[in-house]
């Protein structure tokens, strides 16, 4: 059974149709979802729990996701440009091809993410925790990592053209 959110038709819609743009699905638990190909632009998701969710090319662009749970859930490919992810968890998420232009990833926990081939360009990563994360030709031109922690993680290959780098020590 799927946990409650703020508008349980708008659950009901998304699962239905997988199309749910500016639907509020604010602290709803949709654990191990199937979202391939979903649209849910504009969408708010903040506080929810989407651990496991296959996001497969699915449209997040300019949805919130501020504080969601987002452990090992699949971004192969999906548009989260300016999606606002600052405190989500993405531990273990895979972002590979994903488009993160301009998202803000403030505070955000990227550790151990596979990114391979993501656009973060504009992005804000600002005090976000990227160690041992997998960053090989990853665009990061123009974002801003200021304090963020890159220990152990793979740049091999990241463009990294106007990015503001002050690492933390």
């Amino acid at each position: 059974d799927i946990a409650a959110a703020e508008n349980p038709g708008h659950v009901r819609q998304l699962l239905e149709t997988r199309q749910c743009p500016q639907c509020d699905l604010s602290g709803v638990d949709l654990r191990y979802a199937n979202l391939d190909r979903a649209d849910l632009s504009q969408a708010n998701l903040q506080g929810a729990n989407l651990m496991g969710v296959n996001f497969f090319r699915a449209n997040l662009n300019q949805a919130n996701l501020e504080g969601a749970y987002l452990a090992g859930a699949n971004f192969f490919g999906a548009n989260l440009e300016r999606a606002n992810l600052q405190q989500a968890n993405l531990y273990l998420a895979i972002l590979v091809n994903a488009n993160l232009t301009a998202a803000q990833l403030q505070n955000a926990r990227l550790v151990l993410a596979n990114s391979v081939n993501a656009n973060f360009s504009h992005a804000k990563l600002n005090q976000a925790n990227l160690a041992g994360a997998n960053l090989i030709d990853v665009n990061f031109s123009q974002a801003d990592l200021t304090g963020a922690d890159l220990s152990r993680a793979n740049l091999d290959g990241a463009q990294l053209q106007g990015a503001k780098f002050p690492l933390k020590p």
